[in-house]
């Protein structure tokens, strides 16, 4: 009997101890548990549709999760599906920044309070970019623009700079009155790498785009080396640069930069940084665009006007 009282003493403390009503170490941990930190604000970053969708979120990821530490901030990427988009967001307030591609910032610095922050900079100490004019090598294509008519070309959009500025700019340059008369066959594919790979499958004689579109490209398909020539090269302009709301918060605008500017100091801004091909930003400023609103002028743009769908 003695045993068995020993046994159900025994039984009745682990009970206790397991239910936190004798067993001081349980209420011990549970204090030292700390809860899930919520953060309630949120800063909303709208990126462009230069590329392929999933490409686009798979590279500006890391950056958000980056900047969300820093900031102490929900930092979210939106990805928009029209470059006409970027400027009814800013204008609504549904966004707070945006990495504007260069003619897009023209445009919409002319019509909204926007300040540019900061943009990547890439292998080699790119920052910049160049608009390129681009055809295969068997085309019988060459650089007189004259061999250009009633061709099929391949642009991105309206609001780009290399996709559809430099080319108008460049056919002007050199004598064409009228852009569109001088081709048989305009296509807007949306994007950089499809207007570069519409030429190079032959569904275009022609086409303009990005050069670093075309040398990342170039470096995942050796094949266009082979096939693809460049006819023109544009004067640089800044590669995409974030810029936000003028009304944003001074603080938030002041800590965003600091953040983008010393990223590639810290290993968790090192892994951001790669993911978008880059080795750290430097700031942008607005003078960096004179060159292309003189390029505008050259065209007759008025971009307090330019409409931001033109075809679509």
């Amino acid at each position: 009997m003695g045993f068995i009282k020993v046994t159900i003493t025994l039984v009745i403390l682990l009970l206790a101890c397991l239910i936190g009503t004798s067993c001081d170490d349980k209420t011990v941990d549970i204090k030292k548990v700390e809860p899930p930190r919520i953060r309630e604000k949120t800063l909303t970053i709208a990126i462009l549709p230069e590329q392929n969708v999933f490409e686009q979120k798979k590279r500006y990821k890391p950056l958000a999760a980056y900047l969300s530490e820093r900031l102490d901030t929900n930092v979210k990427i939106k990805l928009l599906d029209s470059y006409g988009s970027i400027y009814d967001e800013i204008k609504n307030k549904t966004i707070d920044g945006a990495f504007f591609g260069s003619f897009n910032y023209v445009l919409t610095k002319a019509r909204a309070d926007i300040e540019p922050v900061a943009r990547p900079v890439e292998m080699g100490e790119k920052s910049n970019y160049r608009g390129i004019i681009f055809t295969r090598k068997d085309s019988g294509l060459t650089e007189d623009v004259r061999t250009w008519k009633g061709k099929r070309i391949a642009l991105v959009h309206e609001v780009t700079t290399a996709g559809y500025i430099f080319p108008r700019w460049y056919l002007k340059k050199y004598g064409i009155k009228s852009f569109e008369h001088h081709f048989r066959k305009i296509i807007f594919t949306g994007s950089h790498d499809a207007a570069i790979l519409s030429v190079f499958k032959g569904q275009a004689d022609i086409g303009a785009a990005k050069d670093l579109i075309f040398e990342k490209l170039l470096s995942e398909n050796p094949a266009l080396k082979k096939e693809i020539v460049i006819l023109a090269r544009s004067i640089e302009v800044p590669s995409n640069s974030l810029c936000v709301r003028g009304d944003l918060n001074t603080n938030i605008k002041d800590l965003l930069k600091k953040s983008l500017l010393s990223m590639h100091n810290t290993p968790e801004g090192k892994n951001a940084l790669k993911a978008l091909n880059a080795v750290r930003f430097k700031e942008t400023i607005d003078s960096e665009f004179n060159v292309l609103r003189e390029m505008a002028r050259d065209l007759d743009i008025d971009t307090r006007a330019y409409p931001f769908r033109y075809r679509r």
